[in-house]
């Protein structure tokens, strides 16, 4: 963080026209964020993204309601099914768990679809808003350009010294990209803040699926111990109960041998 404002105090120092050898250093900014907005194919391609998106949380909704029913239906049938189905279904529905997992992961995981469709979209035209930034600095003689959409803390800039707008023209004018009119408030700008949110939301719903998943993990585990205990005393139990009758007729077959010797 000290770095960072470190060096946006030597901007501001540069930006009030500091010399530098026998000219004033000529720096600028551009807001790539802006630029990516004013993108036909960038905000056509977010909107082919959206859908994307929509049919994927279909998908995960769907296997979260048929993952809630089988376990419905297994807490209800418990107490009357056998310990042999009650484990196969256990198993069945912990593999359904763990493939509903898998699959927020593909899609929305560090290395889904979501990151790889998103670089796939934004790299390109990155590429040529870089390549118009070097030839508008090459013509233009700027010292420095800098990038307002990243993580530099920018105290005050000066709207002079935008030339995102100049950025816009040279690509449309070397015919690289379509350019479409700026919204009141940026359409892509609120995609990708909602793309975000939806992210926060599938991040923290992977953290409770695979908490539930240990917890209920613990508990079928401890279900089985304690039935497999049961079944422990009850067959000691009557161990000892078949032990305890045949040692009272032995014993009684032994007095009638007396009584007939007597």
């Amino acid at each position: 963080m000290k770095t960072r404002q470190i060096l946006t105090v030597v901007l501001m120092g540069l930006l009030t026209q500091v010399s530098w050898g026998q000219r004033a250093t000529r720096v600028g900014f551009i807001d790539t964020d802006y630029i990516l907005s004013k993108v036909a194919s960038y905000a056509e391609m977010r909107a082919e993204l959206s859908g994307k998106i929509e049919a994927w949380n279909t998908e995960i909704e769907r296997r979260r309601t048929a993952l809630k029913a089988k376990q419905d239906e297994l807490s209800a049938q418990r107490d009357f099914l056998p310990l042999s189905i009650i484990e196969q279904r256990e198993i069945e529905i912990s593999q359904l768990s763990k493939a509903l997992l898998q699959y927020e992961l593909d899609r929305f995981g560090p290395e889904g679809d979501l990151i790889a469709t998103e670089v796939t979209i934004v790299r390109p035209i990155q590429d040529l808003i870089y390549a118009a930034v070097q030839e508008i600095a090459e013509a233009r003689n700027f010292d420095m350009i800098f990038d307002k959409s990243t993580d530099l803390v920018m105290l005050y800039f000066d709207n002079q010294f935008d030339i995102s707008d100049l950025v816009i023209r040279k690509l449309e004018a070397d015919s690289k990209v379509r350019v479409i009119g700026m919204p009141e408030e940026s359409e892509v700008q609120e995609m990708v803040s909602e793309i975000e949110e939806k992210r926060q939301t599938i991040t923290e719903d992977l953290n409770k699926v695979q908490q539930s998943k240990e917890e209920e993990k613990k508990a079928a585990l401890s279900r089985l111990e304690k039935e497999r205990e049961e079944r422990r005393k009850a067959y000691i139990s009557k161990r000892e109960a078949v032990l305890k009758a045949r040692a009272e007729r032995q014993k009684q077959i032994e007095e009638k041998r007396k009584d007939t010797i007597n």
